[in-house]
């Protein structure tokens, strides 16, 4: 039989859960994405900064001018980078609070709110010695300080209420989140705080009229909020997530300010930042399933690395998850520590925009926090290894999605990407049958920079041994028409076959488009 082509087309994403010989999608991946139905390398990251004391755990991002004030919260303290709008680094600054105690499971969480008795953005945040616990009790003070500045933070310090009002310390063991004009702060059995409008230090004020207060809206601790779509200065709505509920919260004005309702009493969170809000839905992940709030709470279908994910986080360790989202491509990650890894070296990949999964693994081993903070055309990471980018016990952060090659200062290393097709062959056919395939050649169609590498995985049956054939070189350009397709010598006779295409060179990219296969039917031979 002479040889024909035909096509290597398989649905996006990658498969995880389920057998490798069922599915219709991808089987493997690393630093590739999929985008208008086809593979993709992702960006490359370039080092703003790599000198961050401490395992940075939380990053809170604002607009100022030219500016973007960057502040990360780590197990040591509080730092600030500032960098122009377009990434480039700018100054840093220590602002870590006096009474702030470091630790290795230290916590952050950070949000901004104009402030009409200092007339300046303030930024509230609030650190917990003990983020590994999502359940954890023990209640800390947050802090305060002017979000443009570099001074040191301080602790939240009575506002001089009157009577009737009384003002107790604000201390939990929650988070923060500004939910304008209000701060709201959340703890255990239930407790919801809030500030009067515009006034961050009237958090833990109870009585008179100036719109401050509080309410137990759960018996479990709340464990994260976030401004709810719909709401508005005039009308401030929430929804807050408790270790089993889904709690919504609208503002009705005096005297009780806000009313709450539980929209799911049936619920769970894995991490508290876990939570990302996309186009006015909220994903999250509980602790055993993906899950969406859209006016009611629903599951997100994920039929491809569902199992794949939540079976292989490391135990004690799923707190550390944390999500940011890539809008540009319609994408929300999920960071997390998976295979007995204690810091986050995975990404679970949701895309939004065309329904599909898939995964890689983190760079450098891990990323512990990651934030797209809208205005910006890239998100910033941070590293999970100290001395990782050479500066001994200190902590890179990063710039992602930009160019292709990692980059730190004049250095460039190039950034591995690849992915794997499904299986192919006689018993992958529409009716199958039990020939072999000889594949002779792959007719390529990509948009390439750098060259790439091409190889076969072949096996006999799918309980078969898998056998990887030699690495071809597919150059980004042919330099005689022989290279313009990239043949496979000697060619691998058996019943299924599959991919694998890789770019790893400085410089390198690839866009895969409508790639056919050429080769010829063989032998009968059902096993190895």
């Amino acid at each position: 039989m002479p040889i024909q082509p035909f096509q290597l087309d398989f649905q996006p994403g990658i498969q995880r859960d389920g057998t490798k010989f069922d599915a219709k999608r991808y089987l493997d991946g690393w630093w590739c994405r999929w985008r208008l139905g086809r593979p993709r390398k992702m960006g490359g990251f370039v080092l703003i900064t790599g000198s961050i004391q401490g395992l940075p755990k939380k990053i809170h991002g604002f607009y100022s001018g030219s500016q973007i004030y960057w502040h990360i919260g780590t197990t040591a303290g509080l730092f600030q980078v500032v960098t122009d709008r377009f990434g480039n680094y700018v100054s840093m600054a220590n602002r870590t609070p006096a009474a702030f105690v470091p630790g290795p499971n230290v916590g952050w969480s950070f949000d901004a709110l104009f402030d009409t008795t200092s007339t300046v953005v303030q930024l509230i945040a609030h650190s917990v010695p003990d983020a590994n616990y999502v359940a954890s009790v023990t209640q800390t003070i947050p802090y305060l300080g002017q979000v443009t500045s570099t001074a040191v933070l301080t602790q939240f310090s009575n506002p001089g209420v009157s009577t009737p009002a009384t003002w107790t310390q604000p201390n939990f063991a929650g988070a923060v989140v500004c939910v304008q004009p209000f701060v709201f702060a959340f703890d255990i059995a239930g407790l919801v705080q809030w500030s009067a409008p515009n006034l961050a230090l009237y958090l833990g004020v109870v009585g008179g009229t100036s719109g401050a207060g509080q309410a137990r809206v759960s018996a479990q601790k709340i464990i994260a909020g976030m401004p709810l779509r719909g709401g508005g200065v005039q009308q401030p709505a929430a929804i807050f997530w408790s270790l089993s509920e889904v709690i919504v919260a609208s503002y009705v004005g005096s005297p009780v300010w806000f009313s709450f309702s539980t929209v799911s009493p049936s619920s769970s969170i894995l991490s508290a930042n876990s939570v990302i809000e996309y186009d006015g839905l909220y994903f999250w992940a509980g602790v055993d399933r993906f899950l969406v709030f859209n006016g009611t709470v629903t599951e997100v279908r994920n039929d491809q690395n569902q199992d794949w994910f939540f079976n292989n986080l490391t135990s004690g360790f799923e707190a550390q998850t944390f999500a940011f989202k890539v809008p540009r491509y319609g994408e929300i990650w999920w960071c997390a520590c998976m295979f007995g890894s204690e810091v986050p070296n995975y990404a679970c990949i949701l895309n939004v925009r065309d329904n599909f999964w898939y995964d890689t693994p983190l760079p450098d081993g891990g990323r512990s926090a990651g934030l797209y903070a809208q205005g910006t055309n890239f998100p910033v990471m941070t590293d999970v290894i100290n001395g990782g980018t050479g500066s001994g016990s200190l902590y890179g952060f990063w710039r992602h999605e930009s160019g292709y090659d990692k980059v730190v200062g004049n250095s460039l290393t190039a950034i591995r990407s690849y992915y794997e097709t499904g299986w192919f062959g006689g018993p992958s056919n529409t009716p199958p049958d039990d020939h072999g395939l000889r594949f002779a050649q792959l007719e390529p169609d990509f948009v390439q920079q750098g060259n790439m590498s091409v190889n076969l995985i072949g096996a006999a049956n799918a309980r078969a041994p898998e056998v990887s054939g030699p690495v071809e070189t597919m150059p980004q350009v042919p330099g005689v028409p022989q290279e313009q397709l990239v043949g496979f010598t000697p060619t691998m006779p058996t019943r299924l076959l599959r991919l694998h295409v890789e770019s790893n060179v400085v410089g390198g990219n690839f866009i895969a488009g409508r790639n056919l296969g050429r080769g010829q039917s063989g032998d009968k031979r059902l096993n190895s």
